[in-house]
């Protein structure tokens, strides 16, 4: 084993006498193992009368068999001058990595943004760092202008990134070319704990600065719903304005199917306990399973954010709301033959 996994709890096969030996005490690169022992009778699992001591120099006698304490999460690392910081000083050797900026960190590992000899004008690699290993790992090459939208999963363990990008080209026959804004690329990068990562490909523009994650409070696994926001869309392979801004819900445990819906604006996503949907918003705007109300009476509902009734009763649609204090209010929705939807607000 290396010296440098040493730490309390790590339970090693003594290669000289054959026995297993479970480390209590660690000072510095010194640590104390003591003989595990196994009742023949009971199978229960105790601690025997031999003891070692595991240090830099006899290490390579010791293996490793279980490491069932959790790591714990690294602090005092930072980047500075493209070099990897512990506490002021360089953390370990880097080889050829050319560290830009920390990005996320787990237990015993860290996300880091970093540039190699060779990469592309506008590329970086998402580096992880297995501090009790000192293992670096290249996960994937993605643009530089990457956004980290957050964490999420069970025990926030993705990190969630998003990218969508543009290029000139020049289209038309001779004499009548131009150069033209043309769709790239647009992906979903989720980094897990830094051991791995997927990139869901989406084939259309988003506008990065709007789109965000929300998670399922409550959910065992951590369950979460990404929303993106579209403006622009292909014509004839040129990028032009769309009509009205068009938003996607992709959710984690299904990225390959996305819900869309169309609305020119910001929106937010509240959770309803009751129905196990969000209730999304806009200034104007609710909508939730296969309801939809877009009226300017939507805006007295501020401030009542949670969802805990829906009836519908002839004509009408009754959506009632919850404020913390558990005072309600409750949007009404009435189709009419001459006048379409009356909204109001009780």
């Amino acid at each position: 084993m290396k010296i440098e996994r040493l730490r309390v709890g790590l339970e090693v096969l003594n290669k000289v006498d054959g026995k297993e030996y479970k480390v209590t005490k660690v000072d510095g690169t010194i640590g104390t193992a003591v003989e595990i022992s196994k009742d023949p009778a009971t199978g229960m699992i105790g601690f025997g009368n031999g003891e070692v001591t595991i240090t830099e120099k006899n290490a390579l006698a010791f293996r490793i068999l279980r490491d069932p304490e959790p790591y714990p999460v690294p602090e005092g690392y930072s980047v500075r001058d493209g070099i990897l910081i512990k506490d002021g000083k360089p953390a370990c050797a880097q080889g050829e990595f050319f560290f830009i900026k920390l990005l996320n960190v787990w237990p015993d590992c860290i996300l880091l943004a970093a540039r190699t000899r060779g990469m592309a004008d506008g590329d970086i690699a998402l580096v992880s760092y297995q501090v009790s290993r000192d293992r670096f790992r290249k996960l994937c090459v993605v643009p530089e202008n990457i956004v980290f939208l957050g964490c999420a999963g069970e025990n926030m363990r993705e990190a969630v990134f998003l990218f969508s990008n543009t290029e000139e080209k020049e289209i038309g026959t001779d004499g009548e070319k131009k150069t033209a804004r043309c769709f790239k690329e647009t992906a979903l990068v989720i980094v897990m704990e830094g051991m791995s990562c997927i990139c869901k490909k989406i084939n259309i523009p988003v506008t990065v600065k709007d789109c965000f994650i929300e998670k399922i409070p409550g959910s065992r696994d951590g369950a979460y719903e990404v929303f993106l926001a579209s403006d622009e869309e292909e014509n004839d392979g040129v990028l032009v304005l769309r009509k009205e801004r068009t938003w996607m819900r992709f959710q984690n445990w299904n990225m390959d199917c996305s819900i869309t819906f169309s609305y020119g604006g910001s929106i937010r996503a509240d959770w309803s306990p009751a129905y196990e949907d969000f209730v999304i918003r806009g200034k104007d705007m609710l909508r939730v399973k296969d309801f939809v109300a877009v009226n300017p009476a939507v805006a007295k509902l501020e401030g009542y954010d949670i969802l805990v009734d829906i009836t519908k009763e002839d004509c009408t649609y009754k959506l009632t709301f919850s404020n913390e204090e558990y005072e309600f209010k409750t949007l009404l929705s009435r189709s009419t033959r001459d006048r379409g939807y009356v909204v109001t607000v009780e």
